[in-house]
């Protein structure tokens, strides 16, 4: 099997959905100005981040 290199930016942001699912269960006890923009921040950084990195590894491969 090929061993790929270890990609910081993906392990990053898989880190961060992480937490989001492990913090869902508590979102009704933070403050609701917090909750509001909490998770949608999270999934809009998650995007980009996930574009970000597939760019990356496209202009990677090109050589």
């Amino acid at each position: 099997m090929y061993r790929h290199p270890f990609d910081a930016l993906s392990f990053f942001f898989g880190l961060i959905f992480l937490v989001m699912a492990a913090a869902a269960p508590i979102r009704d006890r933070l403050p609701p100005d917090l909750g509001v923009w909490l998770v949608p921040g999270a999934l809009v950084l998650l995007g980009v981040g996930i574009a970000v990195s597939a760019i990356a590894s496209g202009r990677a491969d090109r050589g």
